[in-house]
C-alpha cells in the first residue's frame, strides 16, 4: 500500500499557519507518507503539478491532506479522486466559515464528507463538525507540534509575571486596553501595521521574528492566548473562534518554555488545566488580582515536558498512528 501526503508549498511565511503546515509535512514524511509532487516556486507551474499529481493517484493508496490548503477547483478534482482511494484523512488547520475568513459552511461540509477520517484540534471542534453532518472517524490532535531544537538555549524566565503576546497584532484590538491591567507588563511580538501603542504604557513592542527564531528569543514568563476586541472576554469573530480551535501560538509558547494564560471558554482551556501548564480566566482584568508567581515553577516544569514532545512531532505521530496502524 502506497502512502501519500498531498504536497504543501513550504516557505517561511512569518506566520503560525506556515510553520504548522511545514512541520506536519515533515512529520508525515518521517511516518512514510511521500509527497504527491515537488512544488515549483512558480505558482502557475504548481497548479499544473497539482492536477497532474491528483490524476496519478491510484486506488491502492492511503492519502493524507492538510485542510484547507488548495484552491476550490483543485479540491473538487481531489474529492472525485478520493472516492477511489483506500483510506483518506484530512488534518484540519482551520475552518474558514467560523474563522471569519469567508468560508462557505456547506462547501466545507461537502469537502470533508469525502474523507474517511479527520484529525481535529480538540473535542469541541469535533463536535462542531459532527453537528454539521460529518459521519466519519474523528481523532483529536490535542496540541500542534512545533519542530525545533529542544536542546538549544531559550530565553530564561524569572517568574516575575511578565506576559508575552505573539502573533498578528493587527487583529488583536484588545491590546489597546492592556493599560487597564496595571499590575502586569507585556512584551509584544508580531505584525503591527494598524495599532497605535503610544498610550499603552505597560506594553513593549519587540518587533517581528520568524517562526523559527522566536522560540529562542521570546522574553517574559507567560504567553497569552487571547483574541478579539476586548480584555473582558474574547469577543468578535476572531475571539469566538477560540471556542473551537487550538491556536498555533499555544505551541509556540510551550516551545519557548512559557506557561500560558487563556480564556476559560477557549477550547484549549481544558488542555491547559488538565496539564497544569497555565492559568485560565474569564477576563484579563482578573490578572490584577492573581498572584502570577504562585506555583509558577511547577507550571513551567510541566511546560518543559510538553516542549520535548512537540519538538519531536509526538502529537501528530500519535494521531496518524491511530488511523494507520
Amino acid at each position: 500500500m502506497k502512502r501519500i501526503q498531498y504536497s504543501v508549498y513550504k516557505r517561511e511565511t512569518g506566520s503560525a499557519g506556515g510553520k504548522a503546515k511545514n512541520d506536519i509535512f515533515d512529520i508525515l514524511s518521517e511516518e512514510g507518507f511521500e509527497p504527491s509532487y515537488t512544488p515549483s516556486n512558480n505558482r502557475y507551474i504548481r497548479v499544473a503539478q497539482q492536477i497532474k499529481s491528483i490524476i496519478a493517484i491510484n486506488k491502492d493508496t492511503d492519502l493524507v491532506v492538510q485542510y484547507p490548503t488548495i484552491s476550490n477547483n483543485v479540491m473538487k478534482l481531489l474529492c472525485k479522486k478520493m472516492q477511489r482511494v483506500v483510506k483518506t484523512t484530512a488534518i484540519i488547520h482551520d475552518i474558514p466559515s467560523i474563522q471569519g475568513m469567508g468560508g462557505d459552511r456547506s462547501r466545507e461540509s461537502k469537502e470533508l464528507s469525502y474523507f474517511d477520517n479527520i484529525i481535529v484540534h480538540n473535542r469541541k471542534m469535533g463536535e462542531y463538525l459532527k453537528s454539521n453532518g460529518y459521519r466519519g472517524r474523528i481523532v483529536e490532535l490535542e496540541l500542534f507540534d512545533y519542530l525545533h531544537d529542544a536542546t538549544r538555549e531559550i530565553t530564561s524566565c524569572n517568574g516575575e509575571g511578565i506576559i508575552s503576546i505573539a502573533g498578528n497584532l493587527d487583529k488583536s484590538k484588545y491590546i489597546l486596553e492592556l493599560n487597564k491591567i496595571n499590575k502586569c507588563r507585556f512584551n509584544l511580538y508580531g505584525i503591527n501595521n494598524t495599532l497605535d501603542l503610544s498610550s499603552v504604557n505597560n506594553a513593549n513592542y519587540l518587533g517581528l521574528l520568524s517562526s523559527e527564531e522566536i522560540v529562542y528569543k521570546l522574553e517574559g514568563d507567560y504567553g497569552l492566548v487571547w483574541d478579539g476586541d476586548s480584555i473582558t472576554e474574547c469577543s468578535g469573530i476572531h475571539g469566538r473562534y477560540l471556542k473551537y480551535n487550538n491556536p498555533h501560538k499555544l505551541s509556540l509558547y510551550i516551545a519557548a518554555g512559557k506557561p500560558v494564560i487563556t480564556w476559560k471558554k477557549a477550547a484549549i482551556a481544558d488542555f491547559v488545566e488538565k496539564e497544569n501548564i497555565g492559568i485560565t480566566v474569564d477576563s484579563l482584568e482578573e490578572l490584577n488580582n492573581i498572584d502570577l508567581k504562585k506555583e509558577y515553577w511547577d507550571k513551567r516544569k510541566n511546560v518543559l515536558k510538553l516542549k520535548k514532545r512537540i519538538a519531536e512531532g509526538y502529537y501528530t505521530k500519535k494521531a496518524i498512528r491511530l488511523i494507520y496502524k
